[in-house]
C-alpha cells in the first residue's frame, strides 16, 4: 500500500512539474529569441498605441511601425500633436528615414532590452528610448527638439 501511495506521489509530482518546467523553457527560449534578434540590429516594431501627452492612449487600428536597420532607423508612427515650427509638415514629423547616431543597447538580467539612439532629420531633432521586454511587448518613448513628446506601445516582429 506505501509503495503504491509513494508511486502516485512521484507520478504526480512529474506530472505537475513537466508542464511548469516546459512553460519556464519556453519563457527563456523567447528571452533569448528577444535578445538575439535585437542585438542583430535588424528588427520591426508593430506599434498598436498612441499615448500623446497628458490625454488619454489612442488604440491604433492598423499598424504603424519602427525599423531598425543596420545604421538607419524607418519611422512610420502616428504624431497628432502641434508644433513648435509654424507651417511644418503637421502630423508627419515621425515618418522619416535616417541614420542612426549613438546607438546604445542594454540588456538586464531578465532579458528585457533597453536601446537608446538618436537621428536627425530636416524636420527635427529626435532622441528614442525603446524597452523591448523577454516576452516581446515593446515600449517607445520619443523625444523631439522642436515638438511634443509621445509614447507608443507595440509588440517586436518575432
Amino acid at each position: 500500500m506505501k509503495t503504491k501511495r509513494k508511486i502516485f506521489i512521484l507520478l504526480w509530482v512529474v506530472l505537475v512539474g513537466v508542464p511548469t518546467l516546459s512553460a519556464q523553457s519556453k519563457r527563456e527560449q523567447r528571452a533569448e529569441a528577444v535578445s538575439n534578434i535585437i542585438r542583430s540590429k535588424n528588427y520591426k516594431i508593430y506599434v498598436n498605441t498612441y499615448i500623446p501627452p497628458y490625454r488619454d492612449p489612442i488604440q491604433l487600428d492598423y499598424l504603424d511601425l519602427i525599423e531598425i536597420k543596420n545604421d538607419s532607423v524607418f519611422s512610420n508612427l502616428l504624431y497628432l500633436e502641434a508644433s513648435d515650427i509654424p507651417y511644418s509638415d503637421r502630423g508627419n514629423q515621425l515618418i522619416f528615414q535616417a541614420p542612426i547616431k549613438k546607438y546604445a543597447v542594454n540588456i538586464d538580467k531578465k532579458g528585457n532590452a533597453h536601446i537608446k539612439f538618436s537621428t536627425r532629420t530636416a524636420v527635427d531633432y529626435f532622441n528614442f528610448k525603446i524597452e523591448v521586454y523577454s516576452n516581446g511587448s515593446a515600449n517607445i518613448s520619443v523625444t523631439m527638439q522642436h515638438n511634443q513628446s509621445v509614447s507608443f506601445l507595440g509588440e517586436l516582429n518575432m
